[in-house]
């Protein structure tokens, strides 16, 4: 794998449009609701197979504190940075993140860290089932939410010459603020070792280049 090198002129983006049919705007926290101790989340940090349903707005503020995105600037190209609690190189926030918040029933909506909202895709019923029939191969999800990350390569590899490893260490961090909100926030989780191929990249196959980049379940520690 070659070293990362910013190029000397970005190449433009191309367009990625998810197939919404439906948007739920989510929980903003509500200042002073959370007072966790860092040193005591980094220290406690661990996985855990047990996941009870989530409470409401808890996946809200989970998602606002792991991905929001807390400051935007928009380039001459048009490219919107962003400043969100997980690092990114060159601010290009590559990886979105899928939820799946009822196994019984499978759905699958895109967390828009611009919003803050859920936006409920249209997508084939039997691909999504044959992903989440999988991943509960994997771990069983219980009554967990399933978060899945979804790498689009063409906004890092537009700034970068081979990106490739800028990617991963993106989708790593972006898994780390995940489990530490989680555990922040008393949650359970666990990160998958699975990429879900290849039913993570035939749901978007017909839309554009998307790369699947892992999972992690997250739920209540009470059954």
């Amino acid at each position: 794998m070659s070293n990362p090198t910013p190029k000397s002129r970005e190449d433009t983006v191309p367009m990625f449009a998810y197939p919404v049919k439906e948007k739920t705007k989510l929980q903003r926290p509500i200042t002073g609701d959370h007072n966790a101790d860092f040193f005591e989340i980094a220290m406690t940090r661990h996985s855990t197979h047990s996941f009870g349903a989530l409470l409401p707005g808890q996946l809200d503020h989970l998602l606002w504190f792991a991905a929001k995105a807390l400051e935007t600037r928009v380039q001459s190209d048009g490219y919107v940075l962003s400043h969100r609690p997980s690092p990114s190189a060159g601010a290009r926030h590559p990886i979105d993140i899928l939820v799946c918040s009822n196994a019984s029933q499978p759905t699958v909506a895109y967390y828009n860290p611009f919003e803050h909202s859920l936006n409920t895709l249209r997508l084939d019923l039997v691909v999504v089932t044959e992903l989440v029939a999988h991943i509960n191969t994997a771990v069983d999800m219980q009554q967990g939410v399933f978060l899945w990350l979804l790498a689009h390569p063409s906004r890092t590899a537009a700034k970068y010459e081979h990106p490739e490893s800028l990617i991963w260490r993106d989708a790593g961090a972006l898994l780390q603020q995940i489990q530490l909100t989680a555990i922040a926030l008393k949650l359970s989780s666990c990160a998958l070792g699975t990429l879900a191929e290849p039913f993570a990249s035939q749901l978007f196959e017909n839309i554009g280049s998307v790369v699947s980049a892992g999972g992690i379940i997250v739920g209540n520690l009470d059954l």
